[in-house]
């Protein structure tokens, strides 16, 4: 049996949309938002109930079909190729973010002398690996990683409670509203991701339902909210602002009793975790987009080979985070919601014309 259970699909979104939200996300928003942040991240979750509204209205009508087949059925052969395009493209950046931020953050790290090369491909042919096994593998391996990743994570806000000083999360607003509006982008980023539901909503054994989606949405806040108060709380708004990393600074912090600290190491299974499912995931749905006869595992390769060429490209790290901030985050929101919007659109008109025509 090829699907999987809804809740399984929720545990592969958890650890794919979590990474984002919790490593790539919070120290662009702290930057934008200062601290405001959290309250950006408030904002979006108050917000979230239309979004998923408006996803669940899609996947309802898509009723467990092949977003190709659904695409063709509703814009034509023509379109239909169009859209595929738009979201390869889509679910292939979200592969090479994540792709790219942990190799710099591996050599900036923990692994300095290591060659940008190396560590691309053997991270590739393990998701190949992954990503090539099927989304149920996929599910399984992330349903065991999981546990542990949320262990992890209350391990280090429980142990750093001792350095923590909420009174820096005020007063809100101290500049007005434009920090908040500011940080909206980047805190609904992780929250449009969901959206790749709709690409391997076939594959679930049920439909997802408005409340469990919703849930999804609380607790992808939570992972945002977490680093963000925790940096801000632990190093002040103005330092948080200028970490390049706030996770996993504040896991350089934690010290277990007299004798134990340094146990950072900690926060590199937390990050691998999230980036292997969440890059095999981007090379499976590429496959699953277009489900080539003849050679089966084309769009994987040619995905898994541009996102090595792309890691490869000499981008600074200070340009890769310009691109986000400036770029990326913003227009992802804008064309995500666009592409909802129009989806919702067509669903409407074509349930008129057929109530129009039953009359």
């Amino acid at each position: 049996m090829s699907k999987i259970s809804v809740l399984q699909s929720y545990i592969i979104i958890m650890l794919s949309l979590g990474l984002l939200n919790h490593v790539t996300i919070v120290p662009i928003l702290l930057h934008a938002s200062g601290r405001d942040a959290w309250l950006a991240v408030l904002l979006v979750l108050i917000a979230s109930p239309v979004w998923v509204a408006i996803l669940n209205y899609i996947m309802s009508n898509m009723n467990g079909a092949h977003v190709r087949d659904w695409l063709t059925q509703y814009f034509g052969r023509a379109l239909a190729v169009i859209w595929l395009l738009l979201f390869s493209a889509m679910v292939w950046l979200m592969g090479f973010l994540s792709l790219k931020e942990t190799i710099t953050w591996t050599i900036a790290t923990y692994m300095p002398q290591s060659p940008t090369l190396v560590l691309a491909v053997v991270t590739l042919v393990g998701c190949f690996f992954a990503a090539s096994q099927g989304l149920r593998t996929i599910a399984i391996l992330s349903g065991f990683l999981l546990p542990f990743v949320v262990l992890l994570g209350h391990l280090v806000t429980i142990a750093n409670l001792q350095f923590k000083v909420y009174n820096l999360l005020l007063p809100i607003l101290e500049y007005g509203t434009p920090p908040l509006w500011k940080g909206v982008p980047y805190a609904a980023g992780g929250f449009m991701e969901l959206m790749v539901l709709i690409l391997f909503q076939h594959k679930l054994t049920k439909k997802p339902s408005f409340k469990s989606l919703l849930l999804v949405c609380v607790l992808l806040s939570v992972l945002t909210l977490g680093p963000v108060v925790g940096s801000i709380t632990m190093f002040g708004p103005d330092e948080a602002a200028h970490q390049r990393y706030p996770a996993y600074e504040q896991w350089r912090m934690v010290r277990l009793g007299q004798y134990v600290e340094h146990v950072d190491f900690f926060s590199m299974f937390q990050w691998l975790s999230g980036m292997y499912i969440r890059v095999s995931l981007t090379l499976y749905l590429l496959n699953e987009l277009w489900k080539p006869r003849k050679y089966r595992w084309l769009p994987m390769i040619l995905g898994a080979l541009f996102l090595l060429a792309a890691t490869l490209l000499p981008i600074s790290d200070m340009l890769f985070q310009d691109l986000l901030e400036q770029f990326y985050f913003r227009w992802f929101c804008v064309v995500t919601i666009g592409i909802m919007l129009i989806f919702a659109a067509r669903i409407i008109i074509s349930t008129q014309r057929k109530r129009s025509i039953g009359k």
